[in-house]
Order: C-alpha cells, then sequence, then structure tokens
C-alpha cells in the first residue's frame, strides 16, 4: 500500500508566494532579503497552525539559495534549495524546546553556533515552542543571541508570546501571525480538492473553515477526515453532520419563527436541536452569530464582514430585510445577557427557554405599545369629553334649580384641596426630595381629623422605636435592626434618619414611602418628610494597620496581650 501523506505536510507552501493569509510577513522577509537587512534573530508569534514554523524553514531555504530571484523567491532548482527540499540540507538546524528545554540543551545549541556552514552563506537555527524553555535556559541564550556569529540566524517561533522575558524580546524582530481569514482557508481547500479530484459543495468547504477558527493545519486535517467520510465528494450535509455542527437552517427557521410569533413552533425546534445531542450553549452563541450577520446584512456596505458563502449571503440578506433593527439589537443584548448567565443557571435549559420566549415578543412590542398608545389617548380624550359635559350639564341645572345637587363625586376632596392650597406657596422653597405636596395629596381618607398637629423629637422617636418593635415581631428583623440602630433627628417637619452603611440605606429605601405614611398617620402630621442618609463615623473611616486594629481589640479585650505574649505571636506591621 502506498504511504499516504496528509494534506498538511504535502501542500505545505515551499514559497513566500504560496504562504496563506500572512502577506504582512512575507512581503517584509522578502523585502530584507532583497534589500540584505537580515536581523540576527527573528521572533514568530501567533495561533497555532497559521505558517510560523513553515515561514522560519522557507526564510532559511531562500537565504541560502544561490540564485534568489528579483522578487525575494528562492529559486528552488539550486544545490542549496535541493538539499532543503529533501531535507538532507546541513544548515538548518530544528530544536523543539517543548522537550528540550534545560541549560544543558542551549549549551550543545551554542556550541554548533561556532561552526560555519558547509553550502551556503547563512547556518539558520529554529527553535520552536521557544517559551517553554526554563529561565536558566534563557539566560545562557542572551549573549549568544545578542552578538551570534556573522553567519549564525536565530528564528524562534511561540504560541504564548507573553511568557518569554523582556531580555529576549528586546534582542530580536517580532512578527505577530494573524488568524487565516475564512475566505482564504476556503480557496485554499478548494485547491487542494481539485489537485486530489475531489469534487465539493462550497459550503461544505465553508463549514470546514470555520471549524478550523483560523488554522490552516487544522482545516487540512478536518479536510483529510471529511474526504475519508465522504469519499471523494463532499456535501454540505455530510460535512455538518460529521462535525456535529448545527445547520444554518434551524437559525433561519426560528428567525422566521420570531418575526411570525410562533412560540410553539420555536420550542419544538430547540427540543429537536437538543435532542440530537447539541449543547444549548453552542446553540445560544451560534444563534447570536446569525442575528450578528442579519444585522451587518442590512447595510451593503458591511456585507463583507459576512464569512460565508455567496449562496447563504443571499439569504442573510432576504431574511434582515424583514428584520426590524430595533428587534435585532434588542434581541442581540439579550442574548448576550442569557450567555453571560449560562454557566451559573442551575436549569439551563429553561434559562435558554425563557430567552427564546422573549425574543418571541420582542418583534409584537413595538406594534402593542403604538395600539397601547393609541388605546390611551382615546380613553383620556373620552374622559376629557364625559367630564365636560358633565360640568356643563350639573353647571347649567343648578343655575335652573339651585335645590338640586351635583351627583358627580369630587375626584380630590375638599381637606386635600385646603392641604394643597396651604403648601403651594411654600412649594419652590422646599427641598425636592421631601415633595410635601405630593405627600400630602397622597393621604388618604384615614388620616386622622386632627392632622398638623405639632410633634416633638421624643415623639418621633417612641413612634419609629414602636414601629420598629411591630417590624420585628412580623418578621422584618433586618428593617427593625436598622431602624434601632439609626442615629434619628428631627428638624423643620424633617424627620432624618442617618444610617451606617449603604447596604441599610436601600433597605429603608425600599418601604421610604410606606414607612413615611405610617409616621404621618401615627403623628397625625401630615407635613412630615423623611430623609434617609449615610454617616461614617471617624473610627470606621481610618484605615488601620495590622497592629492598629490589634491595639483596638485589646483595649476592649485585655486578654489578647497576655495570648500574644504566651504564644510569641508576631503582628505583621
Amino acid at each position: 500500500m502506498e504511504n499516504f501523506i496528509v494534506s498538511a505536510r504535502k501542500y505545505r507552501p515551499q514559497l513566500f508566494n504560496t504562504v496563506v493569509g500572512q502577506g504582512h510577513i512575507t512581503n517584509t522577509l522578502k523585502n530584507a532579503i532583497i534589500n540584505k537587512q537580515l536581523a540576527q534573530a527573528y521572533l514568530f508569534c501567533g495561533p497555532r497552525g497559521v505558517g510560523k514554523t513553515t515561514c522560519a524553514r522557507i526564510f532559511a531555504k531562500t537565504i541560502n539559495c544561490f540564485n534568489i530571484n528579483a522578487n525575494g523567491e528562492a529559486c528552488d532548482t539550486c544545490d542549496s534549495c535541493t538539499s532543503f527540499n529533501s531535507g538532507a540540507s546541513l544548515n538548518v538546524y530544528e530544536l523543539d524546546a517543548a522537550s528540550n528545554n534545560s541549560v544543558e540543551d542551549i549549551r550543545n545549541l551554542v556550541d554548533q553556533v561556532r561552526f560555519a556552514p558547509q553550502l551556503g552563506e547563512y547556518k539558520v537555527y529554529i527553535i520552536d515552542e521557544v517559551h517553554m524553555l526554563s529561565t536558566a535556559a534563557f539566560n545562557a541564550f542572551l549573549k549568544t543571541l545578542e552578538e551570534p556569529p556573522k553567519h549564525a540566524k536565530f528564528i524562534l517561533a511561540t504560541t504564548e508570546k507573553h511568557k518569554i522575558i523582556p531580555t529576549i524580546l528586546s534582542r530580536c524582530q517580532v512578527f505577530n501571525f494573524n488568524r487565516i481569514k475564512t475566505d482564504d482557508i476556503s480557496s485554499h481547500l478548494a485547491f487542494m480538492a481539485k489537485e486530489e479530484h475531489v469534487t465539493f459543495e462550497p459550503e461544505a468547504l465553508h463549514v470546514i473553515a470555520q471549524k478550523a477558527d483560523g488554522g490552516l493545519r487544522d482545516a487540512c486535517s478536518i479536510f483529510d477526515q471529511m474526504v475519508a467520510f465522504t469519499g471523494n465528494h463532499l456535501t454540505y450535509k455530510q460535512v455538518v453532520e460529521n462535525l456535529n455542527v448545527l445547520d444554518y437552517d434551524y437559525y433561519f427557521k426560528i428567525t422566521d419563527c420570531f418575526l411570525s410569533q410562533q412560540m410553539p413552533e420555536i420550542m419544538l425546534t430547540f427540543d429537536d436541536i437538543l435532542k440530537k445531542g447539541f449543547d444549548g450553549h453552542n446553540f445560544l452563541i451560534g444563534l447570536g452569530e446569525h442575528l450578528r450577520n442579519l444585522l451587518v446584512s442590512k447595510d451593503p456596505q458591511t456585507i463583507s464582514l459576512i464569512e460565508v458563502s455567496d449562496a447563504l449571503k443571499k439569504r442573510y440578506v432576504e431574511q434582515s430585510q424583514k428584520c426590524n433593527l430595533t428587534f435585532l439589537l434588542k434581541s442581540l443584548a439579550l442574548i448576550s445577557k442569557t450567555d453571560v448567565n449560562y454557566k451559573s443557571a442551575k436549569n439551563q435549559r429553561l434559562l435558554v427557554e425563557m430567552a427564546l420566549m422573549q425574543l418571541t415578543f420582542l418583534t409584537a412590542s413595538p406594534d402593542a405599545e403604538k395600539k397601547n398608545d393609541e388605546l390611551e389617548t382615546l380613553f383620556e380624550k373620552k374622559a376629557e369629553t364625559e367630564q365636560t359635559t358633565a360640568t356643563a350639564a350639573s353647571t347649567f341645572n343648578a343655575s335652573q334649580n339651585p335645590e338640586i345637587k351635583l351627583a358627580t363625586k369630587p375626584s380630590v376632596s375638599f381637606d386635600q384641596l385646603k392641604i394643597k392650597s396651604a403648601f403651594s406657596l411654600n412649594e419652590t422653597k422646599t427641598n425636592y426630595t421631601n415633595k410635601p405636596i405630593e405627600s400630602a395629596l397622597n393621604a388618604t381618607e384615614d388620616t386622622p381629623k386632627e392632622a398638623n398637629k405639632d410633634v416633638t423629637i421624643d415623639d418621633v422617636k417612641s413612634v419609629i422605636a414602636t414601629y420598629a418593635a411591630n417590624k420585628h415581631k412580623s418578621g422584618a428583623k433586618q428593617i427593625a435592626t436598622t431602624l434601632s440602630m439609626a442615629q434619628i433627628n428631627f428638624s423643620n417637619k424633617t424627620i432624618t434618619l442617618n444610617i451606617n452603611n449603604e447596604s441599610q440605606k436601600e433597605t429603608l429605601m425600599e418601604i421610604r414611602q410606606q414607612f413615611l405614611d405610617e409616621l404621618r398617620k401615627l403623628l397625625c402630621n401630615n407635613l412630615i418628610s423623611l430623609e434617609i442618609a449615610t454617616t461614617v463615623s471617624e473610627a470606621q473611616a481610618k484605615a488601620f494597620k495590622p497592629i492598629d486594629i490589634f491595639k483596638n481589640m485589646a483595649e476592649k479585650n485585655p486578654a489578647l496581650l497576655e495570648l500574644k505574649k504566651r504564644f510569641d505571636l508576631e503582628i505583621d506591621y
């Protein structure tokens, strides 16, 4: 049986022009070769499978070529290139730092640097996964890296640039490799398929490219796997099933259900997705990506941001025309919030289902709000018309027959009108937070008739203590404790509660209006207002050191001093 060579090795680039998706790197290296401006050390960093080691080998091959082309490419025919292609070149030395990361390994490499190349002008040392070297190995490598012999060139490759010490970084020219675009990977896979006489559907190659996540080596491995699974014909359906990728049709179908508000169909579709073994979180991420693509598709200028096939782009454009911009923005915000809460949720399926339910009615909310506004306007106009008619009729009847009483009940009582008129002149002088007019109008008919009587600070403290005791009996112990610890001040008919911290303040703010109504009722005064503030004592505000904290505790409990002395304890300063 003929030995099979995987596509990642068989179609590995041999020239700079054949490197996929790293034009900014290859152009810089070619210009450096043409202008003979070669540095002594290079650092290639980036994700896996994007061409770091490949570019290092091409660079080593090119600088030793006897007939370099005018565009900076190797001739690929001279003795140096031929020996390099066959793997017999002695001018290239590769070291895997993942398994050779000790000081001795670096010393052996440094000893070899002294020997000049046998064929060619340069000897290139490629150290892969250089971040795996120990700190001692890095230090042993520093001097040679900074001042190597004229014939020695170093190329360091790593996927984790942040793990390399700064002294190494400062001695290298750093090249950052990018993730390869989906379209570039798909085009390269199409070239490989034609070379291998494999027929394919463009959507199938796009799925493989997206699954590779920017790594061409991963894409080649997936391509070989799919060819072995499907034979010599790659179809979108087979690739999706084998790679366990959720079909685009599900997202288009669910979005149509959102627009038509078909909640049962959405719930059944989501159940079908889970039954096929897909994770709810992956479905949620895919739905967010789908809605993002719809949002991008609404503008012809941004449609190029979608990394899908041309046929799929047309479907996105068609569906995006049906979607409201507000719906897409609110949907993305809701999905983002659900994504954050997914891992911490106890019932993750319910969380996703609740998000789908909310998304279903997002399209209905603008129309519903508009209809509600129209109905409210009609009711208001009708009420105004009825009130005007009733007032006119009552006035006419009263003028014709003074003995006839008005049948309609006034919306505001006479006592409330007196209270409102009494405060109308003082409204601008009073703090807005006190809201005396609003409080007076909110007074109920249950307010005692002897309202607005004089109140003292003792009356206020007594009423608050009684209220706290009642809350404690009813089970609201947090409120009772907060009130019992509060500092009470009373001035200008304003009760001020000074609370120790913001948490206690929030507790009282939740019941502020209810508490104020109860105080007015118990104190028989509708003019009283309530303010809640936080005060921090000087002792609390002081930033204690450990020794200060210990001294403070020892003053309250002298036994701590004996404990410290007996066990010979020390305190951090």
